[in-house]
């Protein structure tokens, strides 16, 4: 189950019960006396036997590894719950931290979840906090972490390495670079055969925009070895990188002509949305990927209108999106 992946690297899978993901790609950098874990998976017990069994097969302690946390989400965060007990220091980008650390709030999660009202969502289809992923796979108490700032570096296993801003798939998320061997580390930012999904966090920022300035840069640090969060590696970034960005040109465009056609509200205009999951039909989605699905479609939905080509008007609570004339 354990793949070296690069020099001193080595990959192998923390299933996800649940999730259609169905496995995060855990990461570890083996040094000489400290090691470096990339992302850990949900708060399960399945996914602590994995680590385990993956950490003896190597050879190594916990007491031995740092954890670095890609980003927020619970699939690649939700065991720190149990792991900090055991492991060096944790680090995570601040503004995931807040995040993170909110989790164990039910105020959190309840004003998070009132954007089902603003995007319009059917009192039946609501999602209830308590059936969200994030809630019941995430962590249940508060953890003292070590911030990254971009330029950081992390020297294990003979690289290297220097924290990247990788923003847009979270408000914070982190990857890691080592110039000398090209290898990249990057979390959910760049995923084989299936896009990350860009969430409306809130309304401080533009967090499509960001994504896709963020996407582009990668193409300019001479990139040769792709370690990402979930599915097969990237073979070739630059090509994955065109393919993520013609599809939120797609995705966009489409977007444009739902709203043309009359649809306004974000719950509408998912229901247009060609999606390539559960037959391509939001209506026949569960409601936990009804709530991913819309999420994004705010997140696009915004996005044009802060480039000045669509017109928002609120009919409290719910907003309505119309192509500007």
């Amino acid at each position: 189950m354990i793949e070296q992946v690069a020099k001193n690297i080595y990959m192998f899978p923390v299933p996800l019960p649940g999730s259609p993901l169905k496995v995060l790609n855990c990461f570890v950098i083996k040094g000489d006396k400290k090691h470096l874990m990339i992302d850990v998976g949900f708060n399960t017990q399945v996914g602590y036997d994995a680590i385990t069994s993956a950490f003896a097969e190597l050879g190594i302690s916990l007491a031995d590894t740092d954890i670095f946390l890609t980003h927020l989400h619970a699939d690649h965060t939700g065991l720190i719950e149990v792991l900090k007990h055991e492991c060096g220091d944790v680090y995570i980008g601040e503004l995931d931290s807040l995040h993170v650390n909110s989790n164990p709030e039910d105020v959190y999660w309840e004003e998070y979840m009132q954007k089902q009202s603003l995007m319009g969502f059917p009192k039946g289809e609501y999602l209830p906090y308590t059936e969200h992923p994030a809630y019941t796979g995430g962590v249940l108490s508060t953890t003292d972490f070590i911030f990254v700032t971009n330029g950081m570096k992390f020297p294990y296993g003979g690289y290297n390495f220097e924290a990247v801003d990788l923003k847009g798939h979270t408000p914070g998320q982190k990857g890691l670079f080592d110039k000398e061997s090209g290898v990249f580390i990057c979390g959910d930012h760049i995923l084989n055969k299936i896009s990350p999904n860009i969430n409306l966090w809130d309304f401080k920022a533009d967090y499509l925009g960001i994504f896709l300035k963020n996407l582009k840069k990668i193409k300019d640090m001479n990139v040769k070895t792709v370690l990402c969060g979930h599915r097969a590696l990237v073979p070739d970034v630059n090509e994955r990188i065109d393919e993520l960005l013609a599809h939120h040109d797609r995705r966009l465009a489409h977007c444009l002509e739902i709203l043309s056609s009359g649809k306004s509200t974000v719950y509408e205009v998912s229901n247009e949305v060609e999606w390539d999951y559960g037959g391509g039909h939001f209506r026949d989605f569960p409601n936990q990927q009804k709530w991913f699905a819309s999420s994004e479609v705010f997140a696009h939905l915004e996005h044009l209108r802060r480039l000045g080509k669509v017109d928002l008007k609120i009919d409290h609570p719910t907003f309505h999106y119309s192509v500007k004339a």
